[in-house]
């Protein structure tokens, strides 16, 4: 047996632009992370965070193995889009042996789309007492199996095991220690093309969203604005400013909008913290941004803080940490797995 263990898992992120994966081996406390890296794809390989293009993501992946490297074959696959949907429902205590029939026929009448179209999941959160007896606090997960079937296609295509697909921001509670996790929180992943925001209640998911603030866009505008600029480094550096405030507006709104609608529907108070993750998370002085408009500690992830690295495996974890978040997560679920 190897010093971390002979099964090793992948957590597999396909974002716009870029797959990333990060290895783990282990369990428990003994869990370390022994290989990291990423590779470019196509933008147009991946739209709004589906995959539609199963040859040039399969080749990427091929790459991915032999160029990091990475030991092991199983993978953790990563989804998030507009066809994933999350719902935090209560419901009536039941039977163990008939409660997934149950749940089944409460989200044929919740989700927009019909359960045949559906890959569905549920998890009991916790328990409540009403005034009529107990219930279940249940969080539904739901994906469109055609998304789905692209992606698996990809992996098995290039000699990948997907051993699970799991939801991209849900990942992101498993990187977080303790501490951060009380209260209400909401996690927000700043990625290439898809952004999105899970609100949490003590370490309990309760909601999450498609955030339309895609990162390539911003950065998209701040090259074009420095092609065009290269004489006037003053005029450059107002312009610069004017597109990060403008993006990082429409960050604070969104945020603003997902989490007021949630907690005032159900009556449950503020927000307590941000934690934003993700490549946008990096963005110079996004954080403090934020702070300021939202009125509320705003803390950039540390997806090590309970994990350690074998070695430096050549990724700067200060400023590339957010990136491989995700991943990491995905990485956690296998190994629980």
């Amino acid at each position: 047996m190897g010093l971390f263990g002979d099964v090793g898992v992948v957590g597999l992120e396909i974002d716009t632009g870029v797959i990333r994966a990060v290895e783990m081996r282990g369990s428990g406390e003994s869990a370390k992370i022994v290989a990291a890296g990423q590779v470019d794809i196509p933008e147009k390989a991946v739209r709004d965070g589906v995959v539609v293009d199963v040859d040039v993501i399969s080749e990427a992946l091929k790459q991915l193995w032999t160029g990091v490297p990475l030991g092991s074959r199983n993978v953790v696959l990563g989804v998030f889009n507009q066809g994933v949907i999350i719902r935090s429902v209560n419901f009536p205590k039941v039977p163990e042996d008939k409660l997934d029939q149950a749940l089944r026929l409460e989200a044929a009448e919740i989700f927009p789309i019909p359960m045949s179209q559906l890959v569905f999941d549920y998890a009991v959160v916790g328990e409540k007492v009403v005034s009529d007896g107990s219930q279940y606090e249940v969080l539904l997960v739901a994906a469109k199996k055609s998304q789905l079937e692209q992606i698996v296609k990809a992996v098995i295509a290039c000699n990948l095991v997907p051993k699970t697909v799991d939801v991209s921001p849900l990942a992101l509670l498993r990187v977080l220690p303790q501490e951060k996790l009380t209260g209400t929180i909401a996690v927000v992943e700043l990625a290439n093309g898809l952004s999105s925001l899970l609100l949490a209640i003590n370490g309990v998911p309760h909601f999450a969203r498609v955030m339309p603030v895609a990162l390539k866009h911003y950065i998209k505008d701040i090259e074009s604005s420095i092609g065009k600029k290269k004489e006037d480094s003053a005029m450059e550096t107002r312009i610069s400013f004017e597109i990060f405030k403008e993006w990082g507006m429409s960050v604070a709104k969104e945020i603003r909008l997902s989490t007021s609608f949630y907690l005032n529907r159900d009556n449950l108070g503020d927000v307590d913290r941000i934690i934003i993750s993700g490549r946008g998370a990096g963005v110079t002085g996004l954080q403090e941004f934020l702070h300021d408009e939202l009125g509320m500690p705003v803390d950039v992830i540390d997806p090590l803080a309970n994990i350690s690295v074998a070695n430096n495996l050549g990724i700067y974890w200060d400023t590339e940490g957010p990136s491989y978040a995700a991943s990491i997560g995905l990485a956690l679920r296998g190994l629980e797995d």
